[in-house]
């Protein structure tokens, strides 16, 4: 055999083995989401569908969740409060609604962030119950087999929410729906308040809440809520599509051994 053909024969091999190296080394546990913060783009850490079956162990830090996105919707590890994010701060909703900004070091098991940019701006001009404002800005979007991103700034007779009490281990059986639809409500009156809200597909229940789902902090920063009901009087909607999504799985032996064909 020539050198020449030697040569060629000791590089292919080379490359070979080469990809085998990174294959081998690619095959542990799949490594969390990094920043993307692509325009359009709906990042889903974690899936409401595995959350619902009571998957509340937190594996993405609240500095990962920053890194996708200024916006953000979700809930932290042992569903230890509600968290919002808006213009690039995450905040822990707390008993009665009392407002925390949250660590980086703080771990959530479900958490929907993106990079807010409004496309259309949306005048709230009378006063409309929850139900009611729900339906105006559903007849305002183009499609409702997209996602939305909608930071809702306006002035509110009322508030009623709820926030998440944290759970201890091992977890409670009891289904998620019962677990928050038992949590106390309070209620705010006469505030000014920004909703973060996302509006999300029916065909897309098993990745994020479907439909409208919004969480908000009053204007002195010191409250806040899931919203269960409202009236506002008058305000603005900031609405941005979201054609796009992309979903980083929970990753934890609570989600790889569940059986999601189990009715």
């Amino acid at each position: 055999m020539h050198k020449k053909s030697i040569t060629l024969v000791s590089l292919a091999i080379l490359a070979i083995l080469l990809v085998i190296t990174i294959g081998v080394a690619g095959c542990g546990a799949p490594k969390a989401a990094t920043a993307q913060s692509a325009p359009g783009t709906l990042y889903i850490l974690g899936t409401y569908g595995a959350l619902s079956r009571g998957n509340y162990d937190g594996t993405v830090t609240i500095a990962d969740v920053k890194k996708q996105g200024d916006f953000a919707l979700g809930n932290f590890s042992a569903i230890d409060g509600e968290l919002v994010g808006l213009n690039g701060k995450i905040y822990q909703i707390g008993p009665q609604g009392k407002l925390t900004e949250a660590q980086d070091t703080w771990t959530t098991p479900n958490v929907n962030v993106c990079t807010f940019k409004a496309d259309k701006v949306i005048t709230i001009d009378k006063a409309m119950s929850w139900k009611d404002l729900q339906d105006y800005l559903a007849g305002q979007l183009p499609t409702a087999n997209i996602f939305y991103a909608i930071k809702l700034t306006g002035s509110f007779d009322f508030l009623k929410a709820r926030t998440l009490t944290k759970l201890n281990k091992p977890y409670p059986a009891t289904p998620y729906s019962t677990i928050t639809a038992n949590e106390p409500a309070f209620q705010f009156n006469k505030v000014d308040s920004t909703l973060a809200m996302t509006f999300s597909p029916a065909f897309t229940s098993e990745l994020v809440y479907p439909g409208f789902h919004a969480h908000f902090v009053n204007s002195d920063l010191k409250n806040g809520g899931h919203v269960l009901d409202c009236q506002i009087t008058g305000g603005k909607a900031e609405v941005e599509y979201l054609p796009n999504f992309s979903v980083s799985l929970p990753q934890n032996s609570v989600f790889y051994q569940e059986d999601f064909t189990a009715k």
